[in-house]
């Protein structure tokens, strides 16, 4: 199960007008782009406040509930993928189950939401980027100069192919998880606010009772939200009937567990009696960060976030491609864009998504803001996946029970 499967010498690795290159990832490889899609030190930065507003000290419990969520919707995907390993992920799976009229509005939904992520984080790592340069080394540097830097980059390293950018996307993703479980060590080890506690566990002491782990809940799915893009790589991965199935089930589990520990970490971390506090910070991993390794280390966490950010991109984008790709061939867009060159790339319409994100990226900034456009377009994805989800698991039953 490495990460590049190369393909023999065989049909397979021909190149052909609409046909990606078979056995290009393994299931490792697939897993870790579904990983990097979920942008751990992101989603735990940015998504831990508003879930701990309502759920307060029981702030992991609510992750773990949407970690069996999303292993029941891997589940879901990985039994499509079984039958219909496909790039084209919720739409091929929707036009089968039911008909191509629900598959076609599938497919507009997975545009719309995944065609969201290239802009969201181009537009938030040049807003990130900027100030992190302006506070750490006093540079002035306009955030969409380092924006423009990053969509170049991801183009430069998604022209070299599915496997580089999962060999690239594990570099950062390690990265990103080693400083996350060091803080969170750190905190464990030292007991704390007020030492290590499993109250933190207890459905009792969600904020709002039943609503608040209910909320609570949404936001961790929301943290999750990037693991279903593994459905994409049906027609690269090696024995993607089964391999599917085991990285959406790897990526679940792993990035999971980060998740549980960063909720577990964060409560004791704040404390029960601050967890009012925890709701109402803007950048809790910044303030833990800062009490218990010191002030001098608080480039280092918005370092990670950065990083979370261009591996998210990079998979993310790798992603939509697929989806512009898969609805091209089927004559939904134009079919150049479903055409594949002499490596076996994507490659129209790879060129395609990130002109689209650029445009997106510099008129939406520019009018709202880089951080405006990062949660406006953030919430286009989250609703749309979730319409996805539910969506497939109603498909899952319907298919099986036709077929």
């Amino acid at each position: 199960m490495s990460i590049d499967q190369s393909p023999k010498a065989s049909e397979e690795g021909v190149s052909r007008p609409g046909r990606l290159r078979g056995g290009a990832l393994g299931a490792v490889g697939a897993a870790v782009l579904a990983m990097a899609f979920m942008g751990p030190a992101t989603s735990v930065a940015f998504n831990t406040p508003p879930a701990a507003a309502k759920i307060g000290y029981a702030l992991p419990l609510g992750i773990f509930l949407a970690m069996v969520a999303c292993l029941i919707m891997a589940s879901t995907i990985g039994s499509f993928s079984s039958k219909l390993p496909s790039a084209g992920f919720a739409y091929t799976f929707n036009t089968n189950a039911f008909n191509k009229g629900t598959g076609f509005v599938s497919g507009w939904l997975l545009v719309i939401a995944y065609g969201a992520v290239g802009p969201m984080l181009f537009a938030a790592m040049g807003g990130f980027g900027s100030q992190f340069l302006l506070s750490q080394f006093h540079w002035h540097v306009k955030w969409w100069i380092f924006s423009a830097l990053i969509l170049a980059i991801v183009w430069v390293i998604g022209r070299l192919g599915v496997s580089r950018s999962a060999k690239t996307s594990l570099i950062f993703l390690t990265l990103e998880i080693g400083v996350l479980l060091s803080l969170f060590a750190t905190i464990v080890a030292k007991g704390g606010a007020q030492g290590n506690s499993l109250a933190s566990f207890d459905a009792q002491h969600s904020l709002t009772g039943v609503s608040g782990l209910g909320f609570g809940m949404l936001w961790g799915i929301l943290m999750f939200v990037g693991f279903e893009s593994a459905g994409t790589l049906g027609e690269e991965t090696r024995n993607p009937k089964k391999n599917i199935s085991r990285a959406l089930f790897i990526a679940v589990i792993l990035v999971g567990f980060v998740y549980v520990l960063s909720g577990y970490a964060t409560s004791i971390g704040f404390g029960f009696d601050h967890v009012k506090a925890l709701s109402a910070d803007p950048s809790p991993l910044t303030t833990l960060s800062n009490h218990f390794w010191g002030a001098d280390v608080a480039w280092l966490i918005t370092l990670t976030v950065l990083n979370s950010q261009f591996a998210n991109v990079l998979s993310g984008s790798n992603a939509a491609i697929r989806i512009v790709f898969s609805l091209g061939r089927e004559g939904i867009f134009h079919r150049k864009l479903g055409t594949t060159d002499r490596r076996d790339n994507a490659a129209n319409a790879q060129t395609s998504y990130i002109i689209f994100a650029a445009l997106v990226t510099f008129i939406l900034g520019t009018w709202i803001g880089p951080l405006g456009a990062y949660n406006f377009l953030g919430s286009i994805l989250g609703l749309g996946i979730i319409v996805l989800y539910i969506m497939m698991n109603i498909g899952l039953i319907v298919y099986f029970r036709n077929h």
